[in-house]
């Protein structure tokens, strides 16, 4: 708690209590800043002035001897701050800011006179909670591990700005090869985007982590990349397709070649043996003579024709 009394104090100062620490107002909603003492006894509220300066506001706001000034509340305030009229005897000296705004935000100090003076500030900030990311990945088809991808998450309308954390499948941070920008848009409110870039692996998964440091909140959504998901790149496909096509091809075409050469191979064979010499044996002389025809023209005057194994002996009487 903080005590503090003005330099021309002349009695005993006011034991006024305020937060050490700063008050935390969520955008739009309602928040009260302590201001507080302990009265002494017969305190009246009569008695009592108390004056709230407002941040850079020329007007203060307050309540003077019973009466409150609702008249001096400033534009900016207009019907959004009061008392606790019913609390004011009891020394609750507390201000209530309705639907806070970010303009609201800054140094609120609470002045309290019964008989002497004395001050105490207050610190408001005001925080908006960033709405749960989104994640895209970039390029998102066609893709097989060792790509390099990249995995970008977006959040809006938070305030302050935010925290970002990547984390891997395994929980650890990742702090390289990330780009993160965050832009205020009319109203004051931030759009966060964040890119990772990674090489892509069979199966991982990436999580981004917004942190709100005046909420102390967290958000966060993870992207899972599994080996079901990548996909047969078309590239090599085609040119396995086209290499297989090539091959039975060539195997067709040497199963031609070789059946032509074979055939071609027998043929020659068959008219080589059918021009093969004939024997032909006289028998006064007692000697033989080679003679070769075709069997196909074949066509002898000395006796009996034999045909054996695609010969033609010929003996003459």
């Amino acid at each position: 708690m903080t005590e503090i009394c003005l330099e021309n104090c002349r009695f005993q100062a006011i034991d006024l209590r305020v937060p050490e620490l700063p008050v935390t107002g969520l955008l739009d909603k309602d928040v009260i800043l302590p201001c507080w003492f302990t009265p002494s006894e017969g305190f009246s509220p009569k008695n009592l002035s108390v004056f709230w300066k407002l941040p850079n506001q020329q007007q203060d706001y307050g309540f003077v001897l019973g009466e409150d000034l609702q008249e001096n509340q400033p534009p900016q305030y207009k019907d959004r701050i009061g008392l606790f009229h019913e609390e004011l005897s009891k020394g609750n000296m507390s201000l209530l800011l309705q639907r806070v705004q970010l303009i609201d935000e800054g140094i609120y100090i609470c002045f309290v006179n019964v008989q002497n003076s004395s001050y105490a500030s207050v610190s408001l900030q005001v925080g908006a909670s960033f709405t749960k990311p989104t994640l895209h990945l970039e390029p998102s088809e066609a893709l097989k591990p060792g790509d390099q991808v990249t995995v970008t998450c977006h959040t809006y309308d938070g305030y302050p700005e935010a925290d970002i954390l990547w984390q891997n499948g395994e929980g650890k941070n990742m702090t390289e090869n990330v780009t993160t920008s965050q832009v205020a848009n009319e109203k004051g409110l931030f759009h966060v985007q964040s890119s990772l870039s990674v090489i892509l692996e069979t199966s991982d998964t990436y999580t981004c982590l917004v942190f709100n440091p005046v909420l102390q909140e967290e958000t966060h959504a993870s992207l899972t990349v599994t080996g079901q998901h990548l996909s047969f790149p078309p590239v090599v496909l085609w040119v396995t397709v086209g290499l297989s096509i090539c091959l039975l091809c060539l195997l067709v075409a040497l199963a031609c070649v070789c059946r032509k050469h074979l055939k071609q191979t027998c043929e020659e064979e068959q008219e080589d043996a059918a021009m093969q010499p004939l024997k032909v044996s006289s028998a006064g002389e007692g000697k033989s003579a080679s003679l070769a025809f075709p069997v196909q023209s074949l066509s002898l005057s000395c006796g009996t024709v034999y045909y054996i194994n695609n010969y033609l002996p010929c003996k003459c009487s």
